[in-house]
């Protein structure tokens, strides 16, 4: 079987929609003791590996989806469109993943390195990663929001719309609660993932994979993205 553009676009779309189903299921999953997502108590509570798990499994899936979707997209957002999906990326590895290592690998077997601050590991360094990885994370999610909704061809502006929302969301200060506060930070980016990935794998089904016109097969060639 000979991989083609539409397979691998196919699979990133499915990562991709599967990134933000995970992602949603894990942080309504994710505990919340005493108002507090990542004190000692709440990261090391009974309830926490199965969401720390879903999570960390969704941002491994984005990261396997987004390249494959941003070559789809490159055309239809356009230079800020690139620059948001790149963000996206490198803040899901340099924030999210980092973090979600700690969580699920690392503080339930030394809870002692956990302040009851939020700040998840009691070090500057690590306090510094995650709040440029964070900074940089909402600023590709934004950037992407913006640059669906104003230039895309073919993709709903609502998607565009619900990047914008995930990003905006996250920045407001609500009281944490169960269930709750990973709606405010999951939903919306679910919402997006989710529909960029079934945009994805129904226009490699459907060889529209380029902007301008629709693939055509030719005979003994790899078919045109």
């Amino acid at each position: 079987m000979t991989i083609t553009h539409r397979h691998l676009l196919t699979l990133g779309g499915a990562a991709l929609a599967a990134s933000g189903i995970t992602g949603l299921a894990g942080g309504m999953l994710h505990p919340v003791v005493d108002g507090q997502s990542h004190s000692a108590a709440s990261i090391t509570s009974p309830g926490g590996p199965p969401a720390y798990l879903l999570l960390y499994g969704g941002a491994i899936l984005l990261m396997l989806g987004l390249p494959a979707v941003t070559a789809w997209l490159a055309p239809r957002v356009g230079v800020l469109g690139v620059v948001g999906l790149t963000l996206y990326f490198v803040g899901n590895a340099l924030s999210a993943q980092s973090h979600l290592v700690v969580e699920g690998f690392v503080a339930r077997d030394l809870p002692q390195v956990v302040p009851d601050d939020g700040s998840i590991v009691a070090s500057g360094s690590f306090a510094l990663l995650q709040a440029v990885g964070g900074l940089v994370f909402v600023a590709g999610v934004l950037l992407t929001g913006i640059a669906l909704v104003r230039r895309s061809s073919g993709i709903p502006w609502w998607v565009g719309g619900a990047f914008v929302l995930s990003a905006v969301g996250v920045l407001i200060p609500l009281p944490e609660a169960p269930v709750l506060t990973g709606l405010q930070v999951e939903l919306f980016e679910a919402v997006g993932t989710v529909a960029l990935g079934v945009l994805a794998i129904r226009a490699a089904r459907s060889g529209r994979t380029d902007k301008a016109a629709p693939t055509r097969r030719r005979e003994g060639a790899l078919d045109t993205v």
